[in-house]
């Protein structure tokens, strides 16, 4: 089973080895001076604006279950920090993307923020879903797609809080819908603005989805 980590302030994930788990993702973003928010409307794409509240930090695991997934994140060697654990997969039935090893170009982590409709786990209309296949196609293809996933809604997701080295647990679901992640992208792009044209040019399954474009560090 799949499942994405957002790692939502304090200090990074470790990542020791544990049987059954395996890390394919472990990024760092950059600043978020450095990163962009965009709001679709009916339209399309409106200016870009500075991102609100949300990640600094993205890992991917595979692990047997999610209590599998949650007891190697509670036993994290972490001081401090704020780790959100979510499974990953599309409501609609979207396959992600196997991370892919490797880049040559800079990298840049896109997220699309929840809504209702992606907690309340909405199956997108087909059409949408047929047209976000293909830009993913097309993007692995080229060789700009390295890794994706839709999440689930954060009924089943909680979140591990880390302070002075001792951690509690919160089950969701969440509160803040407008915070919350539905889905993430890791692409490689000579640019920012290369990453920007290809975000605006992106057929989401939401009528109007806002999306936040950040960088990874080196």
């Amino acid at each position: 089973m799949r499942f994405v980590i957002l790692r939502q302030g304090g200090s990074a994930l470790a990542t020791p080895p544990a049987a059954g788990i395996t890390l394919h993702e472990n990024v760092q973003l950059g600043p978020r001076a450095a990163a962009v928010a965009i709001g679709f409307t009916a339209d399309g794409p409106g200016p870009l604006r500075p991102p609100g509240a949300g990640p600094q930090g993205l890992s991917v695991i595979d692990a047997p279950s999610r209590e599998a997934a949650l007891a190697w994140l509670r036993a994290q060697p972490v001081d401090e920090g704020e780790f959100e654990l979510r499974d990953a997969g599309c409501a609609g039935g979207l396959p992600g993307v196997d991370p892919t090893a490797g880049s040559t170009l800079p990298r840049f982590v896109v997220f699309v923020k929840a809504d209702a409709d992606t907690e309340a786990e909405t199956t997108p209309p087909a059409p949408r879903l047929e047209a976000m296949a293909r830009r993913n196609d097309e993007a692995v293809q080229s060789g700009m797609l390295l890794a994706a996933d839709g999440l689930r809604g954060t009924a089943k997701g909680a979140r591990v809080t880390f302070r002075g080295g001792r951690h509690t647990v919160m089950d969701g679901p969440f509160a803040e819908a407008k915070e919350l992640i539905a889905g993430y992208w890791l692409i490689q792009a000579p640019s920012l603005d290369d990453a920007i044209a290809w975000v605006r040019r992106y057929p989401y399954a939401q009528q109007r989805p806002e999306v936040e474009i950040h960088p990874v560090l080196p």
